[in-house]
């Protein structure tokens, strides 16, 4: 994909984001070349999002289908040499970024699981002894304790755990599990099993729970302020920002 930027031009920069209202989506900064905004677009990402000022694909399109047209965009960005950022952590680019994107495809055990075996097996013993829970998380944690769940990974919104682990049923054989441990209430239970056959319990866990999408402060500032078409709206003589992908293709489709 050859770029239209002539020698010494900054190319401007494509970021690469996600959020619950418009699952995978880029943002367009900079003068950004058009044979990239075509790439953008092939790949799915026509649908506008105002409050972002973002592109994303139809909120049908499986989420995990989703992640992998855009680590295709990526890649395919990177070797046209159009810069490319995380839109949650600008510092990771180009490489950085691209490895982010294999790590949430990435089906394979955790580095760190037996560390965390370890410590959520210590956590659930304290929470016996401290006669925490309620009796079913009592039996649960008692499981866990014994070593027959064995949690893999874990991550924490507002205080409350959200823990994949897994029942050993043979050498090669697991059922996943997510598990939730919410301290101040007293529970700890099971809220989604994992069929056996199931393969990608690691890979939904690390796109659902372990990626970072937390918005930058930058984007939370922006958020206060009216949208693109609003001020656009409110000045009508203002200019537009660089536009994006042709509408009329999307209005063909």
């Amino acid at each position: 994909m050859p770029t239209t930027t002539g020698p010494g031009a900054s190319p401007g920069l494509v970021a690469f984001g996600w959020d619950y209202d418009h699952g995978e989506f880029v943002v367009l900064n900079g003068r950004v070349p058009q044979p990239a905004r075509e790439a953008v677009y092939q790949a799915g990402f026509s649908r506008r999002g105002d409050a972002l000022d973002c592109w994303h694909q139809r909120r049908s399109v499986d989420p995990h289908e989703q992640i992998r047209s855009a680590a295709r965009l990526v890649d395919r960005l990177v070797a046209a040499r159009v810069p490319v950022a995380n839109w949650h952590h600008p510092e990771q680019r180009n490489g950085d970024l691209a490895e982010l994107y294999r790590w949430l495809q990435d089906e394979g055990p955790f580095p760190d699981a037996d560390r965390v075996a370890d410590q959520a097996r210590t956590v659930v013993a304290a929470d016996l002894a401290a006669g925490r829970l309620n009796a079913p998380g009592r039996d649960l944690a008692n499981e866990l304790v014994s070593g027959a769940v064995v949690v893999e990974a874990m991550q924490t919104f507002d205080d409350v755990g959200w823990w994949l682990a897994r029942s050993p049923e043979g050498a090669d054989t697991y059922s996943h599990m997510i598990l939730r441990r919410d301290p101040g209430l007293g529970y700890f239970n099971i809220t989604d099993h994992y069929a056996t056959w199931y393969g990608q319990a690691r890979r939904d866990f690390r796109a659902t729970y372990l990626r970072d999408t937390t918005h930058p402060p930058a984007a939370r500032a922006q958020a206060a302020r009216p949208s693109r078409r609003a001020r656009m709206a409110a000045s009508p003589a203002s200019a537009p920002l660089p536009p994006g992908p042709a509408t009329r293709r999307h209005a063909a489709r």
